[in-house]
Protein backbone atom coordinates (compact mmCIF):
# COMPACT_ATOMS: atom_id res chain seq x y z
CA UNK A 1 0.00 0.00 0.00
CA UNK A 2 1.35 3.39 -0.70
CA UNK A 3 2.01 5.88 1.98
CA UNK A 4 1.22 9.28 1.64
CA UNK A 5 3.75 12.28 2.70
CA UNK A 6 3.51 15.64 3.85
CA UNK A 7 -0.02 14.57 5.81
CA UNK A 8 0.64 15.37 9.96
CA UNK A 9 -1.92 12.89 11.40
CA UNK A 10 -3.94 9.84 10.91
CA UNK A 11 -7.34 12.21 11.26
CA UNK A 12 -5.84 14.08 8.73
CA UNK A 13 -4.99 11.50 6.02
CA UNK A 14 -8.74 10.45 6.56
CA UNK A 15 -10.05 13.35 5.85
CA UNK A 16 -8.01 14.09 2.64
CA UNK A 17 -8.69 10.39 1.36
CA UNK A 18 -12.53 11.30 2.05
CA UNK A 19 -12.19 14.03 0.25
CA UNK A 20 -10.89 12.77 -2.88
CA UNK A 21 -13.10 9.97 -3.04
CA UNK A 22 -15.67 12.34 -2.26
CA UNK A 23 -15.32 14.37 -5.47
CA UNK A 24 -14.67 11.28 -7.94
CA UNK A 25 -17.65 9.83 -6.74
CA UNK A 26 -20.18 13.00 -6.69
CA UNK A 27 -18.48 14.51 -9.65
CA UNK A 28 -16.81 11.90 -11.77
CA UNK A 29 -13.27 11.31 -13.12
CA UNK A 30 -11.05 14.17 -11.28
CA UNK A 31 -7.35 14.99 -12.33
CA UNK A 32 -4.74 14.71 -10.07
CA UNK A 33 -3.85 18.44 -10.51
CA UNK A 34 -7.91 19.49 -9.63
CA UNK A 35 -7.90 17.81 -6.68
CA UNK A 36 -4.36 19.57 -5.98
CA UNK A 37 -6.03 22.70 -6.11
CA UNK A 38 -9.18 21.90 -4.57
CA UNK A 39 -7.57 20.08 -1.42
CA UNK A 40 -4.15 22.97 -1.39
CA UNK A 41 -1.65 19.93 -0.91
CA UNK A 42 1.15 19.07 -3.01
CA UNK A 43 1.22 17.10 -5.66
CA UNK A 44 3.21 14.27 -4.11
CA UNK A 45 1.02 14.42 -1.25
CA UNK A 46 -1.85 13.35 -3.66
CA UNK A 47 -0.12 11.17 -5.79
CA UNK A 48 0.24 9.43 -2.30
CA UNK A 49 -3.38 9.59 -1.10
CA UNK A 50 -4.36 8.64 -4.59
CA UNK A 51 -1.94 5.68 -4.90
CA UNK A 52 -3.44 4.72 -1.53
CA UNK A 53 -7.00 4.64 -2.69
CA UNK A 54 -6.00 2.61 -5.76
CA UNK A 55 -4.66 0.01 -3.43
CA UNK A 56 -7.43 -0.06 -1.74
CA UNK A 57 -9.16 -1.07 -4.86
CA UNK A 58 -12.08 2.13 -4.38
CA UNK A 59 -10.20 3.61 -7.56
CA UNK A 60 -8.06 3.20 -10.49
CA UNK A 61 -5.90 6.11 -12.30
CA UNK A 62 -5.49 7.01 -16.15
CA UNK A 63 -3.38 9.67 -18.57
CA UNK A 64 -6.04 12.01 -18.79
CA UNK A 65 -5.67 13.72 -22.30
CA UNK A 66 -5.40 17.31 -22.24
CA UNK A 67 -5.35 18.81 -25.87
CA UNK A 68 -3.16 21.83 -26.98
CA UNK A 69 -1.33 21.20 -23.73
CA UNK A 70 2.50 20.61 -23.30
CA UNK A 71 4.22 18.95 -20.49
CA UNK A 72 3.40 16.12 -18.58
CA UNK A 73 0.12 14.83 -18.69
CA UNK A 74 -2.23 14.47 -15.53
CA UNK A 75 -3.71 11.47 -14.08
CA UNK A 76 -7.12 10.93 -14.17
CA UNK A 77 -8.58 9.81 -10.58
CA UNK A 78 -12.02 7.26 -11.48
CA UNK A 79 -14.13 6.01 -9.34
CA UNK A 80 -14.05 1.73 -9.34
CA UNK A 81 -17.79 0.59 -10.19
CA UNK A 82 -16.91 -2.72 -8.81
CA UNK A 83 -17.51 -0.74 -5.44
CA UNK A 84 -21.60 -0.80 -5.01
CA UNK A 85 -24.52 -0.52 -2.65
CA UNK A 86 -28.01 -2.29 -3.22
CA UNK A 87 -30.83 0.82 -2.98
CA UNK A 88 -34.53 0.37 -2.35
CA UNK A 89 -37.43 2.27 -2.52
CA UNK A 90 -40.42 1.44 -0.90
CA UNK A 91 -43.49 3.03 -3.20
CA UNK A 92 -47.16 2.74 -2.00
CA UNK A 93 -47.36 0.57 -5.01
CA UNK A 94 -44.11 -0.64 -6.34
CA UNK A 95 -40.93 -1.97 -4.83
CA UNK A 96 -37.80 -0.49 -6.48
CA UNK A 97 -34.13 -1.88 -6.27
CA UNK A 98 -31.04 -1.24 -7.89
CA UNK A 99 -27.08 -1.54 -7.50
CA UNK A 100 -25.11 1.97 -7.95
CA UNK A 101 -21.36 1.94 -8.32
CA UNK A 102 -19.55 4.30 -6.94
CA UNK A 103 -19.67 7.58 -9.11
CA UNK A 104 -23.49 7.08 -9.04
CA UNK A 105 -23.73 4.86 -12.21
CA UNK A 106 -27.36 2.50 -11.80
CA UNK A 107 -25.36 -0.95 -12.99
CA UNK A 108 -28.79 -3.36 -12.34
CA UNK A 109 -32.48 -2.76 -11.41
CA UNK A 110 -35.64 -4.09 -10.59
CA UNK A 111 -38.88 -3.39 -10.05
CA UNK A 112 -41.84 -4.91 -8.57
CA UNK A 113 -45.67 -3.81 -8.61
CA UNK A 114 -48.00 -4.57 -5.35
CA UNK A 115 -51.38 -3.01 -5.05
CA UNK A 116 -51.84 -0.14 -2.60
CA UNK A 117 -52.54 -0.80 0.96
CA UNK A 118 -51.16 -2.36 3.79
CA UNK A 119 -48.50 -4.66 3.38
CA UNK A 120 -47.42 -7.52 5.81
CA UNK A 121 -43.79 -6.30 7.35
CA UNK A 122 -42.06 -10.08 6.62
CA UNK A 123 -43.49 -10.79 2.95
CA UNK A 124 -42.11 -6.98 2.26
CA UNK A 125 -38.62 -7.95 3.98
CA UNK A 126 -38.79 -11.42 2.02
CA UNK A 127 -39.27 -9.43 -1.06
CA UNK A 128 -36.66 -6.76 -0.92
CA UNK A 129 -34.42 -9.28 0.34
CA UNK A 130 -35.22 -11.25 -2.81
CA UNK A 131 -34.67 -8.91 -5.05
CA UNK A 132 -31.47 -7.98 -3.57
CA UNK A 133 -29.86 -10.71 -3.84
CA UNK A 134 -30.61 -10.77 -7.37
CA UNK A 135 -28.64 -7.92 -7.86
CA UNK A 136 -26.15 -8.64 -6.57
CA UNK A 137 -26.11 -12.09 -7.94
CA UNK A 138 -25.56 -9.96 -11.18
CA UNK A 139 -22.63 -8.19 -10.34
CA UNK A 140 -20.53 -11.01 -8.89
CA UNK A 141 -17.01 -10.53 -7.76
CA UNK A 142 -18.06 -6.73 -7.11
CA UNK A 143 -17.77 -5.16 -3.41
CA UNK A 144 -20.90 -4.43 -1.48
CA UNK A 145 -20.82 -1.86 1.31
CA UNK A 146 -24.54 -2.18 2.37
CA UNK A 147 -28.00 -1.38 2.06
CA UNK A 148 -30.11 1.62 1.84
CA UNK A 149 -33.86 1.74 1.86
CA UNK A 150 -36.40 4.79 1.08
CA UNK A 151 -39.33 4.23 3.45
CA UNK A 152 -42.09 6.61 3.38
CA UNK A 153 -42.76 7.04 6.93
CA UNK A 154 -41.15 8.38 9.79
CA UNK A 155 -37.90 6.44 10.62
CA UNK A 156 -36.28 6.72 14.02
CA UNK A 157 -32.67 7.79 13.29
CA UNK A 158 -30.56 5.94 16.05
CA UNK A 159 -31.63 2.21 14.65
CA UNK A 160 -34.15 2.25 11.64
CA UNK A 161 -37.09 1.37 13.29
CA UNK A 162 -40.11 2.72 11.30
CA UNK A 163 -41.86 4.65 13.86
CA UNK A 164 -44.70 5.50 11.52
CA UNK A 165 -45.62 4.79 7.77
CA UNK A 166 -49.09 4.92 7.31
CA UNK A 167 -49.12 4.53 3.67
CA UNK A 168 -48.25 0.92 4.50
CA UNK A 169 -50.03 0.32 7.34
CA UNK A 170 -46.81 0.49 9.70
CA UNK A 171 -46.48 1.03 13.20
CA UNK A 172 -43.40 0.93 15.34
CA UNK A 173 -41.73 -1.79 12.81
CA UNK A 174 -38.42 -3.06 13.08
CA UNK A 175 -38.02 -3.78 9.10
CA UNK A 176 -34.50 -2.48 8.71
CA UNK A 177 -33.32 -4.70 11.71
CA UNK A 178 -35.34 -7.57 10.01
CA UNK A 179 -33.78 -6.75 6.39
CA UNK A 180 -30.33 -6.49 7.41
CA UNK A 181 -30.51 -10.20 9.39
CA UNK A 182 -32.32 -11.53 6.64
CA UNK A 183 -29.70 -10.39 3.79
CA UNK A 184 -26.57 -10.66 6.31
CA UNK A 185 -25.64 -7.36 5.03
CA UNK A 186 -25.40 -3.76 6.90
CA UNK A 187 -28.60 -2.05 5.94
CA UNK A 188 -29.81 1.90 6.33
CA UNK A 189 -33.40 3.06 6.14
CA UNK A 190 -34.24 6.69 5.65
CA UNK A 191 -37.74 8.65 5.11
CA UNK A 192 -38.12 9.17 1.67
CA UNK A 193 -37.96 12.42 1.01
CA UNK A 194 -35.11 13.14 3.50
CA UNK A 195 -33.59 11.51 1.27
CA UNK A 196 -34.96 12.95 -1.89
CA UNK A 197 -33.62 16.44 -1.22
CA UNK A 198 -29.90 14.77 -0.38
CA UNK A 199 -30.27 13.28 -4.07
CA UNK A 200 -31.33 16.45 -5.45
CA UNK A 201 -28.84 18.52 -3.76
CA UNK A 202 -26.52 16.11 -5.07
CA UNK A 203 -27.35 15.24 -8.42
CA UNK A 204 -30.53 17.20 -9.20
CA UNK A 205 -32.61 20.16 -9.06
CA UNK A 206 -31.17 21.79 -6.02
CA UNK A 207 -27.43 21.60 -6.72
CA UNK A 208 -25.78 24.41 -5.87
CA UNK A 209 -28.32 25.53 -3.21
CA UNK A 210 -28.07 25.72 0.53
CA UNK A 211 -31.16 25.51 2.21
CA UNK A 212 -33.11 23.56 -0.05
CA UNK A 213 -37.25 21.71 0.21
CA UNK A 214 -37.66 18.82 -1.46
CA UNK A 215 -41.54 17.59 -1.84
CA UNK A 216 -43.28 14.85 -3.37
CA UNK A 217 -46.98 13.55 -3.48
CA UNK A 218 -48.74 10.61 -4.45
CA UNK A 219 -51.45 9.23 -2.05
CA UNK A 220 -49.06 11.01 1.05
CA UNK A 221 -46.83 14.27 0.63
CA UNK A 222 -43.36 14.23 2.12
CA UNK A 223 -40.86 16.07 2.68
CA UNK A 224 -36.89 16.64 3.19
CA UNK A 225 -35.02 19.87 4.19
CA UNK A 226 -31.67 20.61 3.29
CA UNK A 227 -30.75 23.92 6.00
CA UNK A 228 -27.21 25.79 5.51
CA UNK A 229 -26.14 22.85 3.48
CA UNK A 230 -27.46 20.00 6.27
CA UNK A 231 -30.29 17.28 6.35
CA UNK A 232 -32.50 18.55 8.89
CA UNK A 233 -33.71 15.57 10.51
CA UNK A 234 -35.03 17.06 14.25
CA UNK A 235 -33.83 15.22 17.46
CA UNK A 236 -34.72 11.88 16.81
CA UNK A 237 -34.94 11.52 12.64
CA UNK A 238 -38.73 12.82 12.21
CA UNK A 239 -38.19 16.27 10.75
CA UNK A 240 -40.28 17.26 7.46
CA UNK A 241 -43.61 15.62 7.83
CA UNK A 242 -45.03 18.72 6.08
CA UNK A 243 -47.72 16.14 4.59
CA UNK A 244 -49.41 16.67 7.80
CA UNK A 245 -49.93 20.73 8.14
CA UNK A 246 -53.23 21.51 8.46
CA UNK A 247 -54.28 23.54 5.94
CA UNK A 248 -58.29 23.39 5.87
CA UNK A 249 -59.95 23.00 9.68
CA UNK A 250 -63.15 21.97 7.74
CA UNK A 251 -61.53 18.90 6.81
CA UNK A 252 -61.12 16.00 5.52
CA UNK A 253 -60.07 13.47 8.24
CA UNK A 254 -56.63 12.13 7.33
CA UNK A 255 -55.09 8.34 8.06
CA UNK A 256 -53.30 10.17 10.93
CA UNK A 257 -56.19 11.36 12.92
CA UNK A 258 -56.28 15.12 12.27
CA UNK A 259 -58.40 17.25 9.94
CA UNK A 260 -57.87 19.37 7.05
CA UNK A 261 -53.80 18.02 6.52
CA UNK A 262 -52.71 19.46 3.50
CA UNK A 263 -52.03 15.36 1.80
CA UNK A 264 -55.68 15.15 2.46
CA UNK A 265 -56.14 18.06 -0.46
CA UNK A 266 -53.16 17.18 -2.85
CA UNK A 267 -52.80 13.60 -3.26
CA UNK A 268 -53.23 11.54 -6.78
CA UNK A 269 -56.28 10.15 -5.28
CA UNK A 270 -57.86 13.49 -4.22
CA UNK A 271 -57.02 14.82 -7.78
CA UNK A 272 -58.20 11.58 -9.31
CA UNK A 273 -62.03 12.04 -7.13
CA UNK A 274 -62.49 15.53 -7.92
CA UNK A 275 -61.89 14.72 -11.57
CA UNK A 276 -64.67 11.69 -11.32
CA UNK A 277 -62.05 8.94 -11.46
CA UNK A 278 -61.58 5.95 -9.27
CA UNK A 279 -58.91 6.27 -6.95
CA UNK A 280 -55.28 4.23 -6.85
CA UNK A 281 -54.61 4.93 -10.62
CA UNK A 282 -50.92 6.80 -9.64
CA UNK A 283 -48.83 8.82 -11.94
CA UNK A 284 -50.59 7.31 -15.14
CA UNK A 285 -53.88 8.52 -14.02
CA UNK A 286 -52.86 11.80 -13.07
CA UNK A 287 -51.07 12.19 -16.40
CA UNK A 288 -54.66 11.01 -17.87
CA UNK A 289 -56.35 13.49 -16.00
CA UNK A 290 -54.66 15.84 -17.12
CA UNK A 291 -54.64 15.28 -21.05
CA UNK A 292 -58.40 15.56 -20.33
CA UNK A 293 -58.04 18.90 -18.87
CA UNK A 294 -55.79 19.71 -22.16
CA UNK A 295 -58.92 18.03 -24.23
CA UNK A 296 -61.45 20.28 -23.10
CA UNK A 297 -62.76 18.40 -19.80
CA UNK A 298 -63.96 20.63 -17.70
CA UNK A 299 -64.28 18.73 -14.68
CA UNK A 300 -60.63 17.18 -15.34
CA UNK A 301 -59.99 20.83 -15.55
CA UNK A 302 -61.63 22.46 -12.20
CA UNK A 303 -59.69 19.40 -10.14
CA UNK A 304 -56.21 20.39 -11.31
CA UNK A 305 -56.96 23.82 -10.79
CA UNK A 306 -58.36 23.18 -7.17
CA UNK A 307 -55.17 20.79 -6.00
CA UNK A 308 -53.15 23.05 -8.11
CA UNK A 309 -54.69 26.27 -5.56
CA UNK A 310 -53.82 23.90 -2.40
CA UNK A 311 -50.55 22.74 -3.65
CA UNK A 312 -49.78 26.69 -3.32
CA UNK A 313 -51.12 27.24 0.18
CA UNK A 314 -49.26 24.47 1.57
CA UNK A 315 -46.18 25.75 -0.67
CA UNK A 316 -46.64 29.63 1.25
CA UNK A 317 -46.57 27.65 4.48
CA UNK A 318 -43.33 25.69 3.22
CA UNK A 319 -41.67 29.08 2.18
CA UNK A 320 -42.70 30.47 5.52
CA UNK A 321 -41.12 28.42 7.85
CA UNK A 322 -38.12 27.30 6.26
CA UNK A 323 -37.28 30.17 4.09
CA UNK A 324 -35.51 27.80 1.18
CA UNK A 325 -33.85 29.10 -1.83
CA UNK A 326 -35.34 26.03 -3.87
CA UNK A 327 -38.08 24.03 -3.64
CA UNK A 328 -37.99 21.02 -5.92
CA UNK A 329 -41.19 19.19 -6.62
CA UNK A 330 -41.87 15.48 -7.17
CA UNK A 331 -44.20 13.23 -8.01
CA UNK A 332 -47.71 14.12 -8.69
CA UNK A 333 -46.75 17.87 -7.20
CA UNK A 334 -44.96 18.16 -10.20
CA UNK A 335 -47.02 16.63 -12.62
CA UNK A 336 -49.37 19.20 -11.45
CA UNK A 337 -46.83 22.04 -11.42
CA UNK A 338 -46.09 21.10 -14.73
CA UNK A 339 -49.64 22.66 -15.84
CA UNK A 340 -50.73 24.65 -13.39
CA UNK A 341 -47.50 26.88 -12.47
CA UNK A 342 -49.53 29.85 -12.79
CA UNK A 343 -52.33 29.08 -10.46
CA UNK A 344 -49.84 27.29 -8.12
CA UNK A 345 -47.54 30.73 -8.41
CA UNK A 346 -50.53 33.07 -7.36
CA UNK A 347 -51.92 31.08 -4.48
CA UNK A 348 -48.18 31.17 -2.53
CA UNK A 349 -48.07 34.80 -3.36
CA UNK A 350 -51.25 35.56 -1.38
CA UNK A 351 -49.03 35.34 1.50
CA UNK A 352 -45.34 36.07 0.71
CA UNK A 353 -44.91 37.37 4.62
CA UNK A 354 -40.30 37.75 4.84
CA UNK A 355 -39.74 35.59 2.24
CA UNK A 356 -41.00 37.20 -1.44
CA UNK A 357 -41.92 34.70 -3.86
CA UNK A 358 -39.41 36.25 -5.83
CA UNK A 359 -36.63 34.58 -3.98
CA UNK A 360 -37.69 31.16 -4.27
CA UNK A 361 -36.87 28.86 -7.28
CA UNK A 362 -40.36 26.40 -7.46
CA UNK A 363 -39.17 23.79 -10.36
CA UNK A 364 -40.02 19.89 -10.82
CA UNK A 365 -36.82 17.36 -10.07
CA UNK A 366 -34.63 16.67 -12.64
CA UNK A 367 -34.16 12.88 -11.37
CA UNK A 368 -38.32 12.40 -11.33
CA UNK A 369 -39.18 8.94 -9.78
CA UNK A 370 -35.73 7.95 -8.61
CA UNK A 371 -34.86 10.77 -6.20
CA UNK A 372 -35.26 8.35 -3.15
CA UNK A 373 -33.64 5.46 -4.83
CA UNK A 374 -30.47 7.64 -5.59
CA UNK A 375 -30.63 9.46 -2.27
CA UNK A 376 -30.79 5.56 -0.64
CA UNK A 377 -27.91 4.82 -2.21
CA UNK A 378 -26.16 8.15 -1.07
CA UNK A 379 -27.00 7.12 2.63
CA UNK A 380 -25.52 4.06 2.04
CA UNK A 381 -22.10 4.84 0.26
CA UNK A 382 -21.84 7.49 2.76
CA UNK A 383 -19.85 4.96 5.75
CA UNK A 384 -17.05 4.04 3.19
CA UNK A 385 -17.18 8.22 1.95
CA UNK A 386 -16.21 8.82 5.51
CA UNK A 387 -13.55 7.02 6.27
CA UNK A 388 -12.56 4.80 3.23
CA UNK A 389 -9.56 3.02 4.51
CA UNK A 390 -11.90 1.48 7.40
CA UNK A 391 -14.82 0.52 5.56
CA UNK A 392 -12.57 -0.57 2.33
CA UNK A 393 -10.44 -3.28 4.31
CA UNK A 394 -13.69 -4.30 6.43
CA UNK A 395 -15.96 -5.01 3.17
CA UNK A 396 -12.90 -7.15 1.47
CA UNK A 397 -11.90 -6.70 -2.29
CA UNK A 398 -13.46 -6.47 -5.40
CA UNK A 399 -12.18 -9.44 -7.12
CA UNK A 400 -13.05 -8.43 -10.72
CA UNK A 401 -14.30 -5.62 -13.23
CA UNK A 402 -17.96 -5.20 -13.90
CA UNK A 403 -19.43 -5.77 -16.97
CA UNK A 404 -21.08 -2.93 -19.33
CA UNK A 405 -24.13 -1.54 -16.86
CA UNK A 406 -27.45 -3.05 -18.11
CA UNK A 407 -30.14 -0.94 -18.09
Amino acid sequence: MARPTGVGTDEVRRANLSTILQTVHRHGPTTRAELTRQLGLNRSTIGGLTGELQALGLVSEETAVQAGRSGRPSHLVVPRADNLVATVDLGVDRIAAAVVGLGGEVLERRTRLHQRGEHDVDHVVESVAQMVEELLAACAGARCFGVGVAVPGAIRAEDGMVQFAPNLGWTREPFTERLGERLGRPVTAGNDANLGVIAEHLRGAAAGFTHAAYLAGSVGVGGGFLVDGVPLGGSAGYAGEVGHLQVDATGPQCRCGATGCWEMKVGENRLLQLAGRLPGGGPSAVAEVIAAARAGDERAAASLADVATWIGAGLRAVINLFNPDVIVLGGALAQVWDVEADTINAAVERSALLAPRGEVTITASRLGGESPLVGAAEMAFNPVLEDPQALACAAGPATTRLASPRR
